[in-house]
C-alpha cells in the first residue's frame, strides 16, 4: 500500500501544478489573443482529446498488460514485444491523424466554423498546424499509459509537470515577440514533439529487462485487441458525449461563444485533474488484484478508493458550483465574462463531479475486462445527446450546451451502478451510495450553501482569495469528516503525530 500511497499524492501533485499552470496562463491568453483566437485554441483542445480515441485502445490494453506481467520476469520478453508493436502502430496513427486534420483545414473555415473578425485564410492556417501540433504530441498518451501500468507515476508526472511548465509558460516570451495565434500553435508543436520523445525514452528504460531486443509481434497485438476494440468503442463514445456540446456551439453558436464555453470547462477541468490521479493510482492495482484473484483486498481498496475520491469530488465540486461568479472573477477580473460563464461553469462542474465519482467503478470494470456496460452507457447518452443539443443549443446557448454533460453523467451514476453491482462485487452497491459517496456529497454541499449565504460577494483583491481558500478548507473539512473511511484513517494520523 506504501506504493500506491506514493503514486496517488505524486499524481495529485502532478495534477495540483499542471491546473496552477492554466489557473495562472489562461487569463493572459486570452488578453493576447483574443477570445475568437481563443476560441480556435478551445478547438485544438476538442481535436486533440477526439484524437486520443484513434489509437484504437491500444494504450489503454497495454497499460493493463504492463501492469499484470510486469511483477514476472518471465514475461519481460513479451511485455517489451507489446510496447515495441504498439508504439509502431501509435505513431503511424499519429501521423494519419495529423495528415487528416491539416487536409480538412479549409474546409472546416469554410463550413464548419462562424468566423467574425479572423479571415478565412488565418483560421485555415491555424487549423492546419493543429494537426501538426497533435500528431506530434499524441503518442505521449501511450507512453503515459505505460509508465502508469508500471506504477512509475512519479516519474510519469515529473515529466508531466515540466512540459505543461514550457507549454504554459514558455509561450510568453515567444507570444511577445510575435503577438500571434501561429506563434502560439507553432510553440505548442515544438514542445508537443518532445514530451513525446521523452516520455518513450523513460517508459524503455522503465520496462522490464528483457533476454533479447524487443520486436514487432502480431501475436502480443492480437493477444489484447478484444479488450482493446471494447475500450476504443468506450473512447469513441465517450468522446463523443464530451465533445458534443463544443462541436454543437461551434457549429450553432458563433466562435467567440466557443471561447467563453472553453473558459468555463478549463475550470471544471480541474475537478477532473482531482480524480484522474486516483484512477491511475489504482487502475493497474485493480488489474493486479483481479488477475491473483485477491476478491477481499479488492473489495476493501474499492470502498476505500471510492471514499476518497468522493472526499475530493464533493469538496472542490461544492465550492465550484456555489462561488462559480466569484471564482471567475477572482480569476479574470471581468465582471462581464463571469456573468456570461458563470452559469455554464456551475452545471459543467456538477456533471464533473457525477463523472467523478464514477471512476473507480470504472476502473473496476476494466480491471475485469469488461467494457460492455460502459459502451452501452455512452451510446445511449450519444444518442439522446444529439436531439437534445439541436433542440437546447440554439435556444439556451452555452448553458443548454453543458446540460448535455449533466444529464450524461447523472444517468450513469443512477443506472451504470446497480448494473454494474449486480456482476460484479455483488452486495456493495448499497454501501457505495450510502456510505461511500452520500455523506461526504451532502456535508460539502451544506457547508457551501451556509457560507455562500454568509459571505458578501468576494472583491477581487487578496481578501477575496483568502475568504475563498477559507471557505473551501472548511467544506474540505466537512467532507473528510463525513466520510468514515477517512475520517478514521485521519483521526489516527493525528493521534499518532500527537503522540510522536
Amino acid at each position: 500500500m506504501a506504493a500506491l500511497r506514493i503514486n496517488i499524492l505524486s499524481n495529485y501533485a502532478g495534477q495540483i501544478w499542471m491546473a496552477a499552470m492554466a489557473v495562472v496562463f489562461l487569463p493572459l491568453y486570452i488578453r493576447i489573443l483574443g477570445m475568437e483566437a481563443f476560441g480556435l485554441v478551445g478547438l485544438m483542445l476538442s481535436f486533440q482529446s477526439i484524437s486520443q480515441l484513434f489509437d484504437f485502445g491500444i494504450g489503454g490494453a497495454t497499460n493493463r498488460e504492463l501492469s499484470r506481467r510486469a511483477h514476472d520476469p518471465t514475461l519481460a520478453d513479451g511485455a517489451r514485444d507489446l510496447v515495441r508493436s504498439s508504439e509502431v502502430v501509435i505513431w503511424l496513427l499519429a501521423v494519419a491523424v495529423g495528415v487528416a486534420i491539416w487536409a480538412c483545414s479549409g474546409l472546416m473555415a469554410d463550413h464548419w466554423l462562424h468566423l467574425d473578425r479572423m479571415g478565412r485564410g488565418e483560421a485555415t492556417h491555424a487549423i492546419a498546424i493543429m494537426g501538426i501540433t497533435i500528431a506530434l504530441l499524441w503518442p505521449s498518451a501511450f507512453y503515459a499509459n505505460c509508465l502508469s501500468g508500471l506504477e512509475r507515476q512519479p516519474a510519469l508526472n515529473v515529466i508531466n509537470a515540466v512540459f505543461a511548465t514550457l507549454r504554459y509558460a514558455g509561450v510568453l516570451p515567444v507570444l511577445s515577440a510575435v503577438p500571434s495565434l501561429t506563434a502560439f500553435l507553432w510553440w505548442y508543436a515544438l514542445v508537443g514533439a518532445l514530451q513525446s520523445i521523452t516520455t518513450a525514452i523513460v517508459a524503455w528504460r522503465t520496462l522490464p529487462q528483457g533476454h533479447r531486443p524487443a520486436r514487432w509481434s502480431g501475436v502480443e497485438l492480437r493477444g489484447s485487441r478484444r479488450f482493446a476494440g471494447g475500450l476504443f468503442a468506450i473512447g469513441l463514445l465517450a468522446m463523443g458525449v464530451s465533445q458534443l456540446d463544443r462541436l454543437s456551439i461551434a457549429s450553432l453558436r458563433p466562435l467567440a461563444e466557443l471561447g467563453y464555453y472553453t473558459l468555463a470547462i478549463s475550470i471544471a477541468a480541474g475537478l477532473g485533474r482531482m480524480v484522474l490521479p486516483m484512477f491511475n493510482a489504482i487502475y493497474p492495482r485493480f488489474s493486479r488484484l483481479v488477475a491473483r484473484g485477491e476478491d477481499k483486498m479488492l473489495r476493501e481498496l474499492y470502498h476505500l478508493g471510492s471514499q476518497y475520491l468522493a472526499v475530493v469530488v464533493a469538496a472542490v465540486s461544492a465550492v465550484l458550483v456555489v462561488f462559480a461568479h466569484d471564482v471567475l472573477y477572482l480569476w479574470t477580473g471581468n465582471a462581464d465574462l463571469s456573468g456570461k460563464v458563470a452559469l455554464p461553469l456551475a452545471i459543467l462542474v456538477a456533471g464533473s463531479s457525477f463523472n467523478g465519482l464514477m471512476n473507480i467503478p470504472y476502473a473496476l470494470q476494466l480491471a475485469n475486462g469488461w467494457t460492455r456496460l460502459a459502451m452501452w452507457l455512452n451510446a445511449a447518452s450519444l444518442l439522446l445527446g444529439i436531439p437534445f443539443c439541436l433542440w437546447a443549443v440554439p435556444r439556451f446557448g452555452i448553458s443548454g450546451a453543458a446540460c448535455v454533460w449533466l444529464l450524461a453523467n447523472l444517468a450513469s451514476v443512477v443506472i451504470g451502478i446497480p448494473i454494474m453491482h449486480r456482476r460484479l462485487l455483488r452486495g456493495e452497491m448499497t454501501e457505495w451510495y450510502l456510505r461511500d459517496v452520500l455523506p461526504p456529497v451532502l456535508a460539502a454541499s451544506v457547508v457551501a450553501l451556509v457560507l455562500a449565504s454568509l459571505l458578501p460577494p468576494l472583491p477581487r483583491s487578496i481578501l477575496g482569495v483568502a475568504w475563498l481558500a477559507l471557505a473551501s478548507l472548511l467544506t474540505l473539512a466537512a467532507s473528510a469528516l463525513a466520510s468514515r473511511s477517512v475520517r478514521t484513517i485521519g483521526l489516527a494520523w493525528l493521534t499518532g503525530w500527537h503522540a510522536s
